[in-house]
Order: structure tokens, then C-alpha cells, then sequence
């Protein structure tokens, strides 16, 4: 027997180890396809919080901030001096008086002794003014007596001159009276108006000059608060400022009814808004008293307006947007045209192109435009 030379073992020996590898591998690849297949994970679209609403009908309110004040106020001046003689028992702080009601006197002596002379000087006026009229008439009879035809060359020929003196003396000697009469009546220390006493500023013995402080006064007939307003505003109220106001005490939570008194027709010079006054009637005859001071918060019922969108007020963002779900489930973001607000909710005009609007309910800072969502719809 012949044996293989070493060349042809080797050959033999790499026939059978290449045998053996395609051997392995194929076993290898057919365990591998008949493994299972790893699933492919899905990438699942967020959730997010909508509501569906619809163009409709509102009555519009105007909300703003003021502080009550009275109608009129006032610091009570003497008019005349002397010494006060007597206070009534109503002159006193927080009394409410009525027109005309007597707080107190200053001594009238003085000015009862100037109303003496004045009368005697008009009456004296008087008598001297007669006088020229009737010397006047003399001389015009003399006149025609004489037979001149022409007229005299001279006013003082028929006291014309004469009689204009006298006439201005008796005026004077008038309103010399009128000023005496008029302050001894201010000796009498009256309510120019229905009032509340805020402060008394004399007591009984007091001597007062013209012009010190006796009293300071608020009336008592309204309140008026003066409500600043941006335009937009003012186009939502009524062209003839009807509506119901309602006054809330920002501390108490009680509530007056007011109206709208009138409209300034200037801006503010800080706020660069315009004022609505708002008036409460018979403040201090309410059932809880509205008093001066009291910062109130102020709705004004305005016009109804139509096409409007009515969305939760946490549905606009931080930078005035609000976001909604498209029909094909993407996010997108709009400037929120804010009409007014109100409990909670805020409404805007619809947005354009759409009857229908999903609106996020409460908007993340994280969303994209685009970004595709699952919209789950709330009450």
C-alpha cells in the first residue's frame, strides 16, 4: 500500500476543516431564523387635557379697581373773625347733617353794628338822591318859565351831574348794606351742603381770623369712584353707559349697586387710560354703608356680543397664548385676543378658519408647534 506524501495530507486535512466550518455556520444561521423576532417599540403621542368650544353669545363686563370718594369735600373756612360764642351738639366728628344745619356762631356784635351804619348810610343815599331829583325838576321848570328856547349850555344848569352822584352814592350805601348783612350771616357757622363731619377744628372760646379752618366736610349725597379703563374696554360698553354696576369691598366682599355717572373726556396722565365715574346714591343710607376710602373692585355689565369663544382662564399661557389640538392631532399656538374675563373664564374672538376649537386646558412650556398629541376631551 502506497502512502499519501505530506502535501496531499495537508490538502485533506484543510477539505475537511472548511467542510466542517460551512457546516457550523449554516447550523448557526438556521437557529438564528428560527429564533423569535424582538418587537419594534411604538412611539406613543402625549396626552393632553381639551376642551371643544363653539362661537356664541356673551354679555360682556368690564372689570377694573377704584377707591370711593365722596362727592364733594370740603375745608370749612371763617369768612369773618371774632370769637366763637356757641357749638351745637352736632358739631361733632362723624355726625351726618343736612343743609343749612347750624354748627355754631361767631360773635356778632360787630357786624351787627355794621349793618346799623350801613342803613344809616343808605338812608342817607336816599335822601340826598331825592333831593337832586327834585332840584332837577325845579330847574327844569325855571327853565321853561324863563322863555329860553335853547338847551342850557351846562348839565349842571338842570343837576344832571348832580343827580348821577347821588345815584352812585345810594348804590354804594347798597352794597355796603348787602356786605354787612351778608357777614353777619357768616357768623353763623352752617353745612353748605348734607354732610359728614370729618374733623372740628375750633372750640368754644376759640378766636378765629378769616380764612382759618373751622371743619372739614365730605357730603353725604354719593360716592363716586373713578375707574380707569383701557380702550378696549370702553368699546364693550354700552353706547349710552347703561348696565348694571356692582361695587365688591376688596377686603369685606359686600356689594352696592351703582351706575355710571359720566365719562372723562381726558386721559389719565400716568395711566394713559380714560375714567369712568361710577356713583353710588345715599351712601351712607344703605343697608351696610359705603363709606369714603373703601378700595372696591367694579363690574360693569356691557354690550352682547356674538361669535365669541368662552375657554377656561388657565388655558392662556403666561405669554398671552393659547394652545389647540388640529384635526390632525398637532399642537399650534395662537395669540389670545382677550375680549374680557370673568369667574374663571376668559373670553376671545374665535380663531379664524375654525368653528370648533379643542383648546389645551392647561398649556405646557414644553410644547412645540407640530407636536403630535392625544387629545383627551374634558367637560
Amino acid at each position: 500500500m502506497k502512502l499519501l506524501s505530506p502535501t496531499a495530507v495537508v490538502t485533506v486535512v484543510a477539505i475537511l476543516c472548511i467542510g466542517l466550518a460551512v457546516a457550523y455556520n449554516g447550523h448557526k444561521m438556521a437557529e438564528k431564523n428560527a429564533s423569535p423576532k424582538p418587537k419594534v417599540a411604538k412611539v406613543s403621542a402625549p396626552s393632553v387635557s381639551v376642551v371643544q368650544v363653539f362661537p356664541n353669545t356673551y354679555q360682556a363686563y368690564v372689570n377694573s379697581h377704584g377707591e370711593a370718594k365722596a362727592h364733594w369735600a370740603l375745608t370749612l373756612k371763617a369768612q369773618v373773625e371774632g370769637e366763637v360764642t356757641s357749638l351745637t351738639n352736632v358739631f361733632k366728628t362723624g355726625s351726618i347733617v343736612t343743609k343749612g344745619t347750624v354748627l355754631g356762631n361767631i360773635d356778632n356784635t360787630e357786624y351787627l353794628q355794621a349793618i346799623a351804619s350801613a342803613k344809616v348810610s343808605l338812608a342817607d343815599a336816599q335822601l340826598g338822591l331825592q333831593e337832586e331829583k327834585d332840584l332837577g325838576e325845579q330847574a327844569r321848570r325855571e327853565w321853561k318859565r324863563s322863555g329860553v328856547t335853547e338847551d342850557p349850555s351846562s348839565p349842571l344848569v338842570f343837576r344832571t351831574l348832580q343827580l348821577v352822584a347821588a345815584q352812585a352814592a345810594e348804590n354804594n350805601a347798597e352794597y355796603s348794606l348787602k356786605t354787612a348783612l351778608r357777614d353777619e350771616k357768616n357768623t353763623e357757622i352752617g353745612a353748605p351742603f348734607d354732610a359728614v363731619i370729618l374733623s372740628r377744628d375750633i372750640d368754644l372760646g376759640s378766636y378765629v381770623s378769616v380764612g382759618d379752618t373751622l371743619a372739614t366736610l365730605n357730603s353725604s349725597d354719593k360716592i363716586e369712584v373713578f375707574v380707569p379703563l383701557a380702550l378696549s374696554q370702553f368699546e364693550t360698553l354700552n353706547p349710552n353707559l347703561s348696565g348694571e354696576v356692582v361695587l365688591s369691598d376688596i377686603s369685606t366682599g359686600m356689594q352696592w349697586t351703582g351706575y355710571i355717572d359720566r365719562v372723562e373726556n381726558h386721559l389719565d396722565t400716568s395711566s394713559r387710560q380714560r375714567n369712568v365715574v361710577v356713583a353710588v346714591d345715599k351712601p351712607f343710607e344703605q343697608t351696610t354703608p359705603l363709606l369714603p376710602g373703601t378700595f372696591l373692585s367694579i363690574e360693569i355689565a356691557g354690550k352682547v356680543l356674538n361669535k365669541v369663544l368662552k375657554v377656561p382662564a388657565s388655558a392662556v399661557s403666561q405669554d398671552g397664548q393659547i394652545w389647540y389640538v388640529d384635526e390632525n392631532n398637532t399642537l399650534v399656538s395662537v395669540i389670545a385676543n382677550k375680549i374680557f374675563e370673568r369667574d374663571g373664564f376668559v373670553y376671545l374672538t374665535p380663531i379664524e378658519g375654525s368653528d370648533v376649537s379643542n383648546i389645551v386646558v392647561r398649556p405646557l412650556v414644553s410644547y412645540l408647534n407640530g407636536m403630535l398629541v392625544s387629545p383627551v376631551v374634558e367637560e
